[in-house]
């Protein structure tokens, strides 16, 4: 609320005489991870989002609801939404046979990696000219700012030349002062606050695992974002940069760590309220700059059980003595939020012999390192029969997917079925059959995903189960999961209801607000690594890792 006071001076800003035509829309893009729109219209309901709620009352916005694709996890979401690639990778961790080591999305070089290997071939990146903040990838914004990758679009010299001055040179350089003294004093509260959170949550669960990891991600999140992006997303609106997208992560890192329906997630979802009308303010201060906010999530979040509570192990250690025919771990009735071993590990690819095992939320892949290609559903049956046995009789396990025929095959409890046959599809134990047959045949179409991809959505009314440990997962098929939503303008309809992958949404943006010659003088020339002054991205090769989204 006290970023108003700089609504004033946005207000007397005038659109530069050097700038595109007034006729071009320009687009802002809020996204706020892993809310779903079930949870969106509870918070509502509670009083959590109250400028939200009132924006959609008047009429101004409506929403609608989308869905995340598969898997239901920020790299796939932004792939397809800034690249119009979808599907494109397997989740948020997956192992790589060519490489022999684990892919992560949290780490820069790999989502340097996997960014440039996503945009290979694409020539119009949906950010091209605009900025990004705290993104997994950029975009080819050519000004990414936190952007996990490091990478870039090309920066127009000659562009901000003609439009940045002495004056706006003046307005950033006191913006940042001031952003700077608010995240200052915040990451201060945020460090007390973080540690006796600490210490109560670990007190009640009865250990610490993961907690230090959690506390440095709340500083980000909590002490950095909010001032720094919300100032320059304003700065950027005031000065007309074409396409501006901002992720906020609180909600997010919360759930997983707290579960979504904890008061420390949803009371995070105040301040970014307060964001949201910050940045919906500036944008029709300046009407004559043709902005039009969009606000909209990549995915949802369910409350997850952890594996290990019920089957006695962690997925990899269950899925290795499986492999060698030994005696599994016994399961266990007691699955409270003390009960668990002492592993407790999040998410990540862990190798035992010729088996690799990743654990994605309540998604993960099961990688057989003996077999030069992926597997069909034959070559599993007949080589690794005793995994594949042991993943069907566990009640921690809901659905499997393998390769084979023309779209693959789920298992449920033993049962094949093919997801090209109608009528099998039609039996699938899920609320929308179709949709998850189209997502499950998504990810085994990936040669990226494992040889048996295990998924912990078990059928309504029963928990899901999370192969990480943690109390809020995502990436998987439930249908909280994959039912995102976007609140747009009212005078912009569309369709959103049928989008069911995220390229989908870059046509849509793409058709309406990036094909104008205006913004589009020249294509884009790639990607580069970005750098340069304090909202340096974090470049490859760095060791820094972001909360998980």
């Amino acid at each position: 609320m006290a970023m108003r006071g700089l609504f004033p001076p946005l207000a007397a800003l005038r659109p530069h005489s050097s700038c595109p035509s007034l006729g071009a829309r320009r687009v802002v893009l809020v996204q706020v991870d892993g809310l779903s729109r079930p949870r969106l219209e509870r918070a509502m309901a509670e009083g959590y989002l109250p400028a939200l709620a009132e924006r959609l009352a008047t009429g101004g916005h409506a929403l609608s609801s989308i869905r995340s694709g598969a898997p239901s996890s920020t790299p796939a979401f932004q792939a397809g939404l800034f690249y119009g690639v979808s599907p494109s990778v397997p989740g948020f961790v997956w192992f790589d046979r060519r490489t022999g080591r684990e892919l992560r999305m949290d780490r820069p070089a790999d989502a340097a990696t996997v960014e440039t290997r996503v945009a290979a071939g694409v020539s119009r990146p949906l950010l091209r000219g605009g900025t990004s903040y705290f993104s997994l990838f950029s975009g080819g914004a050519s000004l990414p700012y936190f952007c996990v990758s490091g990478l870039a679009g090309e920066v127009d010299v000659e562009w901000h030349e003609r439009r940045l001055g002495a004056a706006d040179a003046l307005a950033s350089a006191f913006a940042h002062a001031v952003g700077t003294a608010c995240s200052a004093v915040r990451l201060a509260h945020e460090v007390g606050a973080g540690i006796v959170d600490g210490l109560r949550w670990s007190v009640a669960l009865g250990r610490a695992k993961n907690e230090p990891r959690f506390l440095a991600h709340r500083l980000v999140v909590q002490g950095l974002q909010r001032e720094l992006a919300v100032q320059n997303v304003l700065l950027d609106i005031s000065n007309g940069v074409p396409a501006i997208y901002v992720d906020f992560l609180g909600f997010d890192e919360y759930a997983h760590r707290r579960g979504p329906d904890s008061e420390a997630a949803l009371g995070n979802l105040v301040s970014i309220d307060a964001a949201l009308e910050a940045i919906l303010a500036a944008a029709e201060a300046v009407p004559a700059l043709g902005y039009d906010v969009y606000v909209l999530s990549d995915h949802g979040h369910v409350a997850t059980l952890p594996f290990e509570s019920l089957a006695g192990a962690p997925l990899p250690e269950y899925v290795a003595a499986a492999d060698r025919g030994e005696a599994l771990p016994r399961e266990t009735r007691c699955v409270g939020r003390r009960q668990g071993l002492p592993g407790g590990r999040t998410l990540g690819a862990r190798r035992s012999g010729r088996i690799a095992t990743a654990e994605a939320g309540d998604l993960a892949h099961v990688y057989f390192l003996d077999e030069p290609t992926p597997l069909p559903l034959e070559g599993v049956r007949s080589r690794h029969w005793r995994v594949l046995a042991a993943l069907s009789a566990s009640r921690g396990v809901g659905l499997m997917a393998v390769r084979g025929g023309r779209r693959g095959f789920a298992l449920v409890r033993g049962e094949v079925m093919d997801l090209a046959e109608a009528r099998e599809v039609a039996r699938l134990p899920h609320p929308h059959p179709p949709i998850l047959a189209t997502y499950l045949s998504d990810l085994v179409s990936l040669p990226d995903s494992g040889d048996i991809v295990v998924l912990g959505w078990r059928g309504e009314g029963r928990p899901v189960v999370a192969y990480a440990w943690e109390f809020g997962s995502h990436g998987g098929v439930g249908p909280e999961e994959t039912e995102a939503f976007i609140v747009h303008p009212a005078k912009r309809p569309h369709a959103f209801d049928r989008v069911i992958r995220p390229s989908e949404l870059y046509r849509y943006f793409e058709e309406g607000y990036r094909t104008p010659a205006e913004w589009s003088a020249r294509p884009s020339r790639g990607l580069r690594v970005a750098s340069g002054g304090s909202r340096r991205s974090v470049g490859p090769g760095d060791p820094q890792e972001v909360p998980a989204t």
